[in-house]
Order: C-alpha cells, then sequence, then structure tokens
C-alpha cells in the first residue's frame, strides 16, 4: 500500500491524487493525518458525504477538523428524498444482518458509490477509505487493502442484497455506480488503509487525542453517527433481541481492538431501554416520523 500511495503522488491528471473519505471520526481523522504525514506529496481532497440525517455534532466536528488539518474538501448531501426512499425501504427490508447489515450497509454503499463517481469525474485516481477490516471481511467480503478491479469496473445493481429496481426510479438508480460508463483510466484504485496498518480502536484514539483533532464529548461514535443510529438500534432489539452492531464490536474485543467493559455497558442499556423506551423513545418517535414509518411498521412495542 505504500508503494502505491508514494507512486500516486504528484501523479493525478487532475488537481488531486486522492480523494479520501471524511467522516470526522476518528478513523478518518487518523487516516487522513497520518497519509499527509508521511505521503507529504499525495494531494488530497477530503471527501464528505452528508446523507440528510447527519449528526448536528458529526457536522460540526468536520467543519472544525477540516479547518485545523487545512485540507481542501468537498461536500456531497443528496437530496433529503433519495435518502428517505432508501433508508425507509431498508429499515421495513431488513435482511439476516439487522440495521447493521440493510440500512448502515447501504448508507456505507451509497457513500462508496458516490466517491466513485466523484473520483472519475475529477480524474483523480486514488479513493481512500476507513473502513475496519472486520467491515472489509464481513461486509465487503474482501481480504484485501485494495477492492478488485473487477469490482470497481462493475455496475451497482443491488444495495445489501435488495435490487436497486425495487427500491427507486430509473433515473434514480441512475445515481448509483456505473463502472462501465466510464473510460477504464477514469475509474480510481479503492484502498482500505486501516485494513493494512490493522491498529487496535484504542491506539487510533489515544493518537488523535496526542495530535489535538479530538474535543472532549465529539469523540464518541454514539453521538458523531447519522441520526437513525438509535433507531436501527431499538428496531433491532424488538426484532433479533440484541444490536446487530454488537457482532462486529464484539470481534474488536477479541482481537484486543476495543473495550468489553465500555460496550458490554453500551449495548445492555441498549437492549433494557429498548424495551421499555427510557430515553429513546423520543429520538426513535422522531426518527421513524422523518421516514414516515410508525412503530407498528417496523415491530417495535415499548413495555413502559
Amino acid at each position: 500500500m505504500n508503494r502505491i500511495l508514494a507512486a500516486h503522488q504528484g501523479r493525478g491528471e487532475g488537481a488531486y491524487d486522492a480523494l479520501l473519505l471524511f467522516s470526522g471520526g476518528k478513523d478518518s481523522i487518523y487516516m487522513l493525518k497520518r497519509i499527509r504525514d508521511e505521503f507529504p506529496g499525495l494531494r488530497i481532497l477530503a471527501f464528505t458525504v452528508d446523507n440528510t440525517f447527519m449528526s448536528p455534532v458529526a457536522r460540526d466536528n468536520v467543519a472544525y477538523l477540516i479547518r485545523e488539518l487545512d485540507v481542501d474538501h468537498l461536500v456531497y448531501r443528496a437530496s433529503r428524498s433519495f435518502m428517505k426512499t432508501l433508508f425507509r425501504y431498508c429499515l421495513t427490508h431488513l435482511n439476516e444482518n439487522g440495521g447493521y447489515g440493510t440500512v448502515d450497509f447501504s448508507d456505507g454503499e451509497f457513500l462508496l458509490d458516490t466517491a466513485r463517481r466523484t473520483a472519475a469525474e475529477k480524474r483523480i485516481p486514488l479513493i481512500l477509505c476507513g473502513y475496519s477490516r472486520y467491515q472489509l471481511i464481513n461486509g465487503l467480503k474482501l481480504n484485501h487493502f485494495e477492492s478488485p478491479r473487477e469490482r470497481e469496473l462493475s455496475d451497482r445493481s443491488e444495495t445489501a442484497g435488495i435490487p436497486l429496481d425495487e427500491i427507486f426510479s430509473e433515473n434514480e438508480a441512475a445515481r448509483w455506480w456505473r463502472g462501465s460508463a466510464w473510460p477504464e483510466e477514469r475509474v480510481a484504485r479503492l484502498l482500505f488503509p486501516l485494513f493494512a496498518w490493522d491498529l487496535e480502536e484504542r491506539y487510533i484514539k489515544e493518537c488523535v487525542v496526542r495530535w489535538g483533532l479530538v474535543r472532549k464529548g465529539y469523540d464518541s461514535p454514539i453521538v458523531t453517527n447519522h441520526e437513525l443510529i438509535p433507531v436501527l438500534g431499538v428496531v433491532d432489539v424488538h426484532q433479533m433481541g440484541y444490536s446487530s452492531f454488537e457482532i462486529e464490536f464484539c470481534r474488536m474485543i477479541r482481537e484486543g481492538k476495543a473495550d468489553k467493559g465500555t460496550w458490554q455497558g453500551v449495548f445492555e442499556l441498549l437492549e433494557h431501554t429498548s424495551r421499555i423506551g427510557l430515553f429513546v423513545r423520543p429520538t426513535v418517535l422522531d426518527g421513524l416520523h422523518n421516514l414516515d414509518l410508525t412503530l407498528a411498521d417496523v415491530g417495535i412495542r415499548f413495555d413502559g
């Protein structure tokens, strides 16, 4: 991976050599800072996709960090109606992996497809994404730091196992990636540096704190993830008995990459509050209202 990054320094046809996906979370902060330090000749465009349900904390975090890191930045905000159509359908058609494997996964695929299209339009040869090893192996079914070339050249026909034509009109479906519509030389290589680095969550947190890039209260994925995450957690508990996000964190804990006590407490609290509605009821009702859904539509029946 280092050889690829080094070879692309100053080599892009346009103004940039790499499009770096930047959510403002600790992983994307670490990735941006480290790559800039180690490959100073790599011309980076930080790229944020706002799915219109973005946490206000995350949005503020991104703006603050872009200023602190002094990097060129581009934000793509899809229409609310488009994202609402996607999330509403996925939330009412969950697969065996629950909200994580359906709603969150489709959101991630749209993010990658938007990056692919942006890189092709701007003639940027590399895309850098901060997904973890677990997300690649279990989510994207990859066991390497680079997405296979044939995948990048292909056309998207489904997301999270759902055919796009079941969710979208023909015009809406065209907003997803169509590799065949571009000359091969315009299709970027997609790299996942965190797969190659394989770091502990604790280490990444320590680094971004030491660098002064994380403000108190802005570092937890609980507050920086998008506004529908609480809805997904509660729906999972009612339909599956547990949060589908637990699987990823349990694996990270077993591998020594996450703290057991912290995340066990989070998920146990989620299961308890999800059943009685304590704390989460207003957030869940608001999230469902924004999707034109009711508690009954997603199988929620609070005991409290």
